[in-house]
């Protein structure tokens, strides 16, 4: 094993030695031109004979779809082509975690590939974010007796945290944060930290909701498709708070209002059954209709069969008593995104970011206060949710 800073500035091969086996392991989802740039000063600096991707089984949101492993892996091949590493004798993007269907651990593919390469010398290669968690991975004695840390310097993070050995790359390498590409994909952008090819494939395939958001685009207004957009988009700001899963925030938002511009007696149908009220709503407020008609054609339409989110968009509109946090959070975003232009909207949407209980609240007072004010007709849900949060408040 090497010592504490062993850098790999220049290491080469000796003449008729075999080099090193990288294990590159991770979600990459998607793979981003951090990932493409510490395996190219990998590739360089060590020469080795084999290089794998390893993409893992379970993505870093463990909610409604992750991209599945043929998928990530052509997003892979793209991204390698667009830096030129396409074909590259020795890179090989492997199946083995995807392979499990179950979360696998660094140390079982450490184990695996050291049956596959017996006697070569094994490095697993991060980023220094990564090794600065190292100490609570699984097994780490037997990563350690068994491979080197092969490590590159991200911004914001030491080279010289984990308290483990480790070989360092020479260079600085970009950090992208997938969280934010992925929040950025969710809403149709391109973000710059993916390769154009990388965002080609991402298309085609229709990935982080793209046949959705295609497929709303066609049945919804343009005002109305921005309207869910911002929607989305304050979701994804405020869902790490809340404890929300990017993905699920995501598409609730984006079909809260997927049944919005039907016909009215088309949303009667959709919500014939199991919605509370239905006559009467119908004839005094039918505006509150396409809520659990949204649901319904959530289910039928986009295929969602998660009942968190279906009840999330049952519930929109109107709220409810005992409300789960994914229902809370796109009341709110329904309510306080930057289309709606109002004062209270504002107010409501700043107080968000500060404490999303109390923007909660302040949306279920406005939204009585306005109904009551204009001689409208309240849903008993509404009222029900504004007594669950005074006696909480009181309690």
């Amino acid at each position: 094993m090497c010592p504490r800073r062993c850098p790999a500035k220049g290491a080469k091969t000796m003449p008729g030695a075999e080099g090193p086996v990288i294990i590159y392991g991770g979600s990459f989802d998607p793979p981003h031109r951090g990932h493409v740039a510490l395996a190219a000063a990998a590739l360089r600096q060590l020469r080795p004979a084999a290089f794998y991707f390893v993409p893992a089984f379970r993505t870093p949101f463990k909610d409604l779809g992750p991209v599945p492993f043929p998928d990530r892996a052509a997003l892979l091949r793209a991204a390698l082509a667009g830096a030129g590493l396409g074909g590259r004798r020795g890179v090989k993007i492997s199946s083995f975690e995807a392979d499990q269907g179950r979360v696998v651990y660094t140390w079982e593919t450490v184990a695996h590939f050291r049956k596959l390469h017996p006697g070569a010398p094994l490095r697993v290669l991060m980023g220094s974010d990564c090794l600065a968690g190292f100490s609570g991975w699984r097994r780490p004695d037997y990563l350690l007796k068994n491979s080197e840390l092969l490590v590159g310097l991200r911004p914001g993070y030491s080279i010289s945290r984990g308290g483990a050995p480790f070989r360092a790359l020479a260079g600085r390498f970009p950090e992208a944060d997938s969280t934010a590409v992925r929040a950025a994909l969710f809403l149709g952008r391109r973000p710059a930290q993916l390769q154009p090819g990388v965002l080609e494939a991402i298309e085609r395939r229709s990935l982080y909701l793209g046949l959705e958001r295609r497929l709303l685009k066609r049945a919804l207004t343009p005002a109305r498709y921005r309207h869910t957009l911002l929607s989305a988009e304050l979701a994804l700001e405020l869902a790490p708070a809340a404890g929300v899963p990017q993905q699920k925030a995501a598409l609730a938002a984006l079909l809260h209002d997927c049944a919005r511009d039907l016909p009215l007696s088309e949303q009667a149908r959709l919500c014939r059954r199991g919605t509370p009220r239905r006559a009467e709503m119908l004839r005094e407020a039918p505006v509150l209709a396409h809520a659990w008609a949204g649901a319904a054609l959530a289910e039928k339409k986009y295929g969602v069969k998660d009942p968190e989110v279906l009840d999330a968009i049952r519930v929109h509109a109107t709220g409810a008593p005992g409300m789960g946090p994914l229902a809370r959070l796109l009341y709110l975003s329904d309510f306080a995104n930057r289309g709606r232009g109002f004062r209270e909207a504002r107010l409501v949407r700043r107080l968000a970011f500060l404490d999303q209980d109390a923007a909660f609240r302040a949306a279920n007072y406005v939204k009585l206060v306005y109904t009551f004010s204009g001689g409208g007709w309240v849903h008993p849900l509404s009222v029900g949710l504004w007594n669950s949060l005074q006696e909480k408040k009181s309690g």
